[in-house]
C-alpha cells in the first residue's frame, strides 16, 4: 500500500462513518486524488462504502451493519446529543428538547429517524411517552471505542 492509501485506511478505521468532505479536511488531499485512492481501497476490499441518497460514508469492513446504523447517528450532532442524554436517563420529549437546546421540530425529526432505525424506543407511563436507548451496550461500546464526544 502507498503512503496515501495507508493514511486513508488509518483515518477511516479510526473514524468510521466519515463523509467524503470530512476525509478531505482530515487528510489534506485534493478531491480527485482522494477519489482515486478511495476507489482503489474500496475495490480491493480494504474499506466499505455505504451510499445512501446524497450521503456516502466510509467504514472498515470489520464493522457490521448494526454498528454502521449506530455510527451513522453518532456522527450527527443533534442525534448524538439525544443518544448521550438518553444513555444517562429515560426522558420525555420536552426534556430532550430542553437538554439538547434545539427546536422541537428539529428534535422531532431526529427522534423520528432514531425510532425508525430502532435505536431508541418509548414506553407509555402515565399517558406520557418515555424514550430510551434500545441497545445500550452496543451504543456504549461504539462511543468508547471510537471516542464520540
Amino acid at each position: 500500500m502507498t503512503d496515501r492509501s495507508t493514511l486513508l485506511t488509518e483515518i477511516i478505521y479510526k473514524n468510521p462513518g466519515l463523509h467524503f468532505s470530512e476525509i478531505i479536511r482530515v487528510s489534506g488531499m485534493k478531491n480527485g486524488v482522494l477519489t482515486h485512492y478511495l476507489n482503489k481501497l474500496e475495490s480491493s476490499g480494504i474499506i466499505n462504502v455505504k451510499r445512501e441518497k446524497d450521503k456516502t460514508r466510509y467504514f472498515s469492513p470489520k464493522i457490521n451493519l448494526e454498528e454502521i446504523k449506530v455510527i451513522k447517528f453518532l456522527r450527527k450532532e443533534t442525534s448524538r446529543k439525544i443518544i448521550f442524554f438518553l444513555l444517562k436517563n429515560y426522558m420525555e420529549f420536552h426534556e430532550i428538547v430542553n437538554k439538547v437546546g434545539k427546536s422541537s421540530p428539529t428534535i422531532s425529526q431526529n427522534m423520528s429517524e432514531l425510532l425508525k432505525n430502532d435505536l431508541i424506543v418509548f414506553k407509555m407511563k402515565n399517558s406520557k411517552k418515555i424514550f430510551y436507548i434500545k441497545q445500550t451496550p452496543l451504543v456504549e461500546k461504539l462511543i468508547k471505542k471510537y471516542q464520540f464526544d
